[in-house]
């Protein structure tokens, strides 16, 4: 409103600023004319020193009177129209706080506050519609996505079963081996992003508000030894310092969830004979994997923006939705030959 307002009263003031420098020259004629007119009228004959002095006497008469006048007058309207602004205003503003404070995954329609001001009782209806309709529309989005990544874990599964049997039979080409192997990856990958795509979906959907006082300490060093294969695949070099008996209070399933994510990226994208930092303190977890270039960090925890390999392009999606849902930060920087990814919780 302050803006809109201060917009209005500076052109204002600028026009009675021009109006007044206007008037001036204005009544001093005028004035002058009036003078002389009288004088002449009896007779009076000035002297050159009485002429100076009464123009003089006529200007600042003039000034001050102008000068008077117009800012009791502006000053009336500048308070007068402020009111009248913050009256007329209050509807517009009090729907454009309440669209600031709307969250879609609350499931909250807004209540706008009824007005007598037609402009705005119409813009409160439309608004109105419009975020009813979106409701609707994004739990209907939201629905069908779990739907069918739910519908679709069974066929992939049934797929993946008569692939690996088809697999185990003894009269197969090498051909015919190699493409049901690639057919059994392809299964395979598309079963993980639509367990992921599952995933994010439940994450949108708020369905781990369950909270609880995790031992991180405990957890980081439990999935280390679950994902140490990995390790000995590429050869790569483990550095640990992990702070012992370092504790949160959040959900359990989505702090496994960013930590697999995380360690499981770091190792699939590590490099032959790389190295692997895990370090935790009572703020912050990093966790670092050799690189040779930097990744693209405004595209980097978008989906399906950063496929490498066998990756389904989700897994850092996910770290950061799950980092938004418990309300941590992530961030990523390219330092030394390694790739850092910090997750603040504190």
């Amino acid at each position: 409103m302050n803006k809109l307002l201060n917009r209005s009263l500076n052109k204002l003031l600028i026009y009675a600023a021009i109006v007044l420098c206007c008037s001036i020259p204005i009544y001093y004629f005028i004035f002058s004319a009036l003078l002389q007119y009288e004088l002449d009228e009896h007779n009076i004959i000035l002297t050159e020193r009485a002429g100076r002095e009464d123009s003089y006497l006529i200007i600042v008469t003039v000034t001050i009177l102008t000068v008077l006048f117009s800012s009791l007058l502006l000053i009336g309207l500048v308070l007068l129209n402020r009111r009248l602004s913050r009256e007329l205003w209050r509807p517009f503003y009090d729907s454009l706080t309440k669209i600031k404070d709307f969250d879609l995954n609350k499931h909250q329609a807004v209540a706008f506050t009824p007005t007598d001001i037609a402009e705005f009782a119409e813009l409160n209806d439309n608004l109105d519609k419009l975020i009813t309709s979106s409701i609707s529309a994004y739990n209907q989005q939201k629905k069908f996505t779990e739907n069918a990544s739910h519908e679709l874990q069974t066929p992939l599964a049934i797929m993946q079963s008569k692939l690996d049997l088809f697999l185990q039979e003894e009269n197969l080409s090498s051909h015919q081996h190699q493409l049901i192997r690639e057919l059994s990856a392809a299964v395979t990958r598309t079963s993980r992003i639509n367990r992921n795509l599952l995933m994010l979906a439940k994450i949108d959907n708020k369905q781990f508000e369950q909270q609880e006082i995790i031992n991180l300490s405990g957890l980081i060093n439990d999935l280390m030894e679950l994902l140490g294969d990995h390790q000995s695949d590429k050869n790569i070099k483990l550095e640990t310092n992990i702070t012992q008996d370092v504790s949160v209070r959040a959900n359990r399933v989505l702090v496994e969830v960013l930590l697999q994510n995380l360690f499981s990226n770091a190792y699939r994208h590590n490099i032959q004979e790389g190295r692997l930092l895990i370090r935790l303190d009572p703020s912050t977890i990093v966790i670092a994997n050799s690189g040779k270039e930097a990744l693209d960090s405004d595209q980097l925890f978008k989906r399906f923006t950063s496929v490498k390999g066998s990756g389904t392009g989700l897994g850092l999606a996910i770290v950061h939705e799950t980092c938004a849902s418990l309300r941590w930060s992530v961030r990523y920087a390219f330092e030394n030959q390694k790739h850092y990814f910090y997750v603040r919780f504190i």
